[in-house]
């Protein structure tokens, strides 16, 4: 969850590497006051911990619980939580509010190690929600590693490859000290997952890298709502025992979804967020919008120096890849950095009034740490900040020196690729 979490935005356990959880937060509460949605929601936390992350999503469980005291009496929280014991699933209200993790008792506990990065074993469990758990509204969170859409290579040994990549999770089955053959999940096997349950109202990457278009644009037929960041998520990831709140909302949720999670950040001396919420269902307009631009600049697109004078991007970057070639990422520029490159003024003012319509909300601290750059801070333009990230297939990427090679021209397989770029 969270990117940070290792120093290859997989996994940093160690509070300067951001991947860390918090431990202040495991004070138990009375329940003052239950807000929640007048007719229901439902809300899916699906929690691949089955690696180095497995205390940290402990103590998120236990930030759930001090803020069930806002769950609704038609809310539900349903967790699936895979870490190293045996997966299961607990049902949290606000009857729950204030309990240790350890008093909680599963609704379901299953008998033998899952793939949880398996698109089959996660259409299971929403099957399992909607059976047991229906409800006029459903959100999800999707908490675990994340690297945006970079596809998964279900055989790799990142030992030997020295690539450490994944779309979304990380899943070793109680196999931590191998990490060997990581299971990972693509961004299209969620969505395929997701068909069958239908749009959720909302969908929160409590991940690294999630933010991205090739993401959004492939998860539009599933999540009204995407949620999430286009950098690197500190360890400690969303502030569950504060949000919870506005996860229940009836009116404004999104919002202050996002305004919750990152107030917690800004009064923190520590890490930073970037954030952004997406309107998923106004994307192919988006994307029709925005193919005349990317035709028309394309070369200039591919072939422009992305650097300035000193060496450093020109361009907001949330992964200086010509400088951190480590861990096997791309790029990760800002969309609206990208675009004020190459548009005229008034091309840019055209394009960024469709931009706007799908960005609900986005919101940024002036400077955010990352693990995976040097473990530095970084500070952000916000002349070209949107929060959202958008790739651009260079040639840099395949060249034979290149960690990427593996992975870059299965951009194209995309989506949105497909639809803009070609």
């Amino acid at each position: 969850m969270r990117l940070l979490r290792f120093i290859y935005c997989f996994a940093l356990v160690s509070v300067l590497t951001a991947a860390c959880k918090k431990d202040d937060a495991d004070t138990k509460t009375e329940p003052k006051e239950i807000y929640g949605t007048t007719d229901g929601r439902t809300v899916l936390v699906y929690m691949v911990s089955d690696n180095d992350m497995a205390s940290q999503s402990w103590v998120d469980l236990r930030e759930m619980l001090n803020g069930a005291k806002y769950i609704g009496e038609k809310d539900h929280l349903v967790v699936y939580m895979d870490d190293t014991s045996l997966p299961r699933i607990y049902d949290i209200t606000a009857a729950n509010a204030g309990q240790s993790y350890t008093e909680l008792t599963p609704v379901y506990s299953f008998e033998e190690e899952v793939n949880s990065c398996d698109k089959q074993q996660l259409a299971w469990v929403l099957g399992y929600v909607k059976e047991h758990y229906p409800a006029k509204s459903y959100g999800m969170v999707m908490w675990s590693h994340g690297s945006g859409w970079i596809p998964s290579l279900p055989s790799q040994n990142t030992k030997t490859w020295g690539v450490k990549t994944r779309v979304f999770g990380l899943d070793y089955n109680n196999n931590v000290s191998s990490r060997v053959v990581a299971k990972k999940m693509d961004i299209a096997d969620i969505r395929d997952a997701m068909l069958d349950f239908g749009k959720v109202d909302y969908m929160i990457f409590d991940v690294c890298f999630m933010q991205g278009m090739e993401v959004l644009y492939t998860l539009k037929d599933v999540a009204k709502v995407v949620i999430g960041s286009p950098a690197e998520v500190p360890g400690d990831g969303a502030p569950y025992n504060t949000m919870m709140r506005p996860m229940f909302e009836d009116d404004n949720y999104v919002e202050d979804i996002v305004l919750t999670y990152y107030t917690d950040y800004k009064n923190s001396v520590n890490y930073g967020i970037l954030l952004s919420a997406v309107d998923c269902e106004k994307l192919e307009a988006f994307a029709q919008a925005t193919r005349p631009y990317i035709q028309k600049y394309k070369e200039k697109l591919l072939t422009m120096d992305y650097d300035d004078e000193q060496g450093r991007p020109a361009i907001l970057d949330y992964y200086w890849y010509g400088k951190y070639t480590d861990y096997g990422y791309p790029d990760y520029y800002d969309m609206r950095g990208l675009m004020k490159a190459v548009l005229t003024e008034e091309e840019m003012a055209a394009w960024e009034e469709e931009l706007y319509k799908i960005i609900i909300t986005n919101i940024y601290t002036n400077v955010w740490y990352t693990a995976l750059m040097n473990r530095t801070y970084k500070t952000v333009d916000g002349d070209q900040y949107s929060g959202i990230t958008m790739h651009v297939p260079l040639k840099k990427y395949v060249s034979p020196e290149s960690k990427f090679t593996k992975y870059a021209s299965s951009y194209y397989d995309t989506e949105w690729a497909k639809v803009v770029w070609e």
